[in-house]
């Protein structure tokens, strides 16, 4: 019983220990996910210009998306502080589809002096944020000797005055220029360059003009993206200028030899002090600026491409650059006729686009489509980088056990300057026999390679042995009536359709008789546009169109313009072409109706349908009078 009694207590007192172990380890995992989440919570942040003058002031930034407390700047030499830290912040809030966020930012400024030339390293700063510390990025500034403008005054109101003695300087080669940096001079014949298109300035660039870029012939081009184009400090021999990326190009070179690349254009808008003195009293407190337009052109490149090593591998196909392969089957085990996909992956660093697709050795029982090519890039400073894949449809048309052997591809590495292989792995397949069993027909013309297809039969096809007589089909055709009447008649009548379209192109050239000819056929025409007017009940539609069949009927008739008819004319042409008065009124009595009748109050549809039938009968009684 004692024994029993005590084995129950120290399973209590080991149940009571897992317990508290549980406990402890939740506790400690909270605490370190808890700290884990705020250290990801707070960001801090410094911001510095990367190159300098000497006697330039600058501004070193801190952010922080949290309000932090004694924030603590680590020792800085070379640099004098003259002022800070001056605080701000910036808070702003978005509801996007009901949901409430809310950014903060939080910047702690210095205003630091350059003292003296050479490179400095600024250590982290720290901040305190709810108790914890944290640090920010380390800098690294570059501080270079300052132009002669800025040595001729104080640093003060040398940097105060800074902008306008930008624009006010001479434009000259020296403060504005344009380049085109290559990463490399002299390559082998499909090694990637990066040839990276800059302009440098101290003055004033307020924008860029037209651009004409190098057209790069002899070379294939791949762009890399650029976000956007911005100004950044950068050291040149000394001296601090503002540099801006235009675009970046990845160059393949085609052939050996040199190869000239073509200048860089650019149009550079530049903003200066103007020298026109106004006589305006309050413009003598001002600085007046203008925009000129300058002109920049880059000196030509050349670059020395080399051939490749003479020890060339039989499996070299041009493919330059650093890359891995694989290749893998879907399937080893298969019915006859089922496909089989091949995949070879070809990644690295290089020409992808020209590598070409590997020649497998593959059975000669096996149907072989075209392989499909995916070509998946991506364009960085570091070159072209990614992957090409290849895949092969393979089809086996009877059964047994076949080998895919291995494949070599190989490369040239430029940075080792050799040539590198690589090898596919050999691929066992075996092939079961497919639905039905294998066809002795389908075996018979699949066992054969495309180059070595044979008939397989009788090599002699049956002649036919029976006795027959040839038949004579009557007389001979030529010499005789028909043969020459086939030949006369379709003359004949091609003389006369040339007669009859001759007598119908002269016929419509004379306008005024077409017009007279058709004046009916196109006065019925509106006529009965006038007609779906009335059952529409368009009553200034249905007049308008009744107007504009009898002053065009009159006018095509009697082939007078609209602008010398009207109802005084009208009448004494009618009555000499012996059209009878009783005619003519009616004529008349219509067009007054129809103008009085557009601006009165509105008809009945009978009114209407019997100035219709009026009209009708009036064009049809002129048309036989005339």
């Amino acid at each position: 019983m004692l024994i029993a009694e005590s084995l129950k207590l120290d399973a209590k007192t080991k149940n009571r220990y897992q317990n508290m172990k549980r406990i402890f380890f939740l506790l400690v995992s909270t605490f370190f996910i808890c700290n884990v989440a705020l250290a990801e919570k707070v960001r801090f942040t410094a911001s510095a210009p990367k190159v300098v003058e000497v006697g330039e002031q600058f501004r070193l930034s801190f952010s922080s998306n949290e309000n932090g407390k004694n924030i603590q700047l680590p020792s800085i030499k070379g640099f004098q502080i003259l002022m800070g830290p001056s605080s701000s912040s910036n808070i702003s809030t978005q509801i996007i589809n009901g949901k409430v966020t809310t950014n903060s930012s939080y910047t702690y400024t210095y205003i630091l002096l350059a003292e003296k030339e050479g490179k400095y390293t600024i250590a982290p700063a720290e901040i305190t944020v709810d108790g914890d510390q944290f640090k920010s990025n380390k800098l690294s500034i570059e501080v270079v000797k300052g132009s002669a403008n800025t040595n001729n005054s104080q640093a003060n109101s040398r940097r105060q005055n800074n902008s306008s003695a930008n624009r006010s300087q001479k434009i000259t080669q020296e403060n504005l220029f344009v380049r085109v940096e290559l990463n490399d001079r002299s390559v082998y014949m499909g090694e990637q360059i990066i040839a990276t298109m800059k302009i440098y300035t101290r003055l004033d660039l307020v924008n860029l003009g037209e651009i004409k870029i190098p057209s790069f012939d002899g070379f294939l081009t791949q762009d890399i993206p650029i976000k956007d184009i911005s100004l950044v400090a950068e050291n040149v021999n000394g001296v601090k200028y503002h540099s801006a990326t235009i675009k970046k190009v990845i160059l393949f070179p085609q052939h050996t030899g040199k190869i000239k690349i073509e200048p860089l254009e650019v149009k550079c808008v530049i903003r200066q002090r103007s020298k026109r003195r106004s006589r305006d009293f309050f413009d003598s407190f001002f600085d007046n600026y203008q925009d000129v337009t300058v002109p920049r052109k880059s000196r030509p490149s050349t670059v020395t491409v080399k051939d490749f090593p003479d020890n060339k591998p039989y499996s070299f196909d041009g493919a330059v650059g650093d890359f891995k392969l694989t290749a893998s089957i879907d399937k080893d085990s298969v019915a006859a006729n089922d496909a089989i996909a091949l995949k070879v992956k070809i990644s690295g660093n290089g020409n992808l686009k020209l590598i070409k697709p590997l020649d497998f050795d593959f059975p000669a029982d096996f149907e072989v489509y075209d392989p499909t090519t995916k070509l998946k890039t991506k364009n960085t400073v570091k070159g072209s980088r990614g992957s090409t894949n290849f895949e092969y449809l393979i089809i086996p048309r009877h059964a047994g056990e076949y080998e895919i052997p291995s494949v070599e591809f190989s490369y040239f590495d430029p940075k080792f300057r050799a040539y590198k292989t690589r090898r596919t792995p050999s691929f066992k397949i075996k092939v079961g026999k497919g639905k039905g069993g294998d066809n002795v027909s389908e075996t018979v013309i699949n066992s054969f390679s495309k180059e070595d297809v044979k008939f397989i039969g009788k090599d002699i096809r049956f002649i036919k042995t029976n006795s027959f007589r040839p038949r004579i089909k009557g007389k001979v055709l030529f010499g005789t009536t028909n043969f020459y009447l086939a030949y006369i008649i379709p003359f004949l009548i091609f003389i006369l359709a040339f007669i009859f379209n001759r007598n119908r192109i002269k016929a419509n050239a004379d306008v005024a008789r077409v017009k007279n000819k058709r004046a009916n056929k196109v006065a019925m025409k509106r006529l009965k546009a006038a007609a779906e007017r009335l059952k529409k009940q368009e009553k200034e539609a249905f007049y308008d169109e009744i107007l504009k069949a009898l002053w065009g009927y009159t006018s095509d008739k009697l082939n007078l313009p609209l602008a010398n008819l009207s109802k005084d004319n009208i009448s004494e042409i009618l009555l000499s072409k012996d059209v009878d008065q009783e005619l003519i009124t009616d004529f008349i009595t219509i067009l007054d109706t129809c103008e009085f009748a557009r601006y009165a109050p509105s008809s009945g549809s009978a009114e209407m349908g019997q100035l219709y039938q009026k009209t009708m009968d009036t064009i049809t009684k002129l048309e036989k009078s005339i």
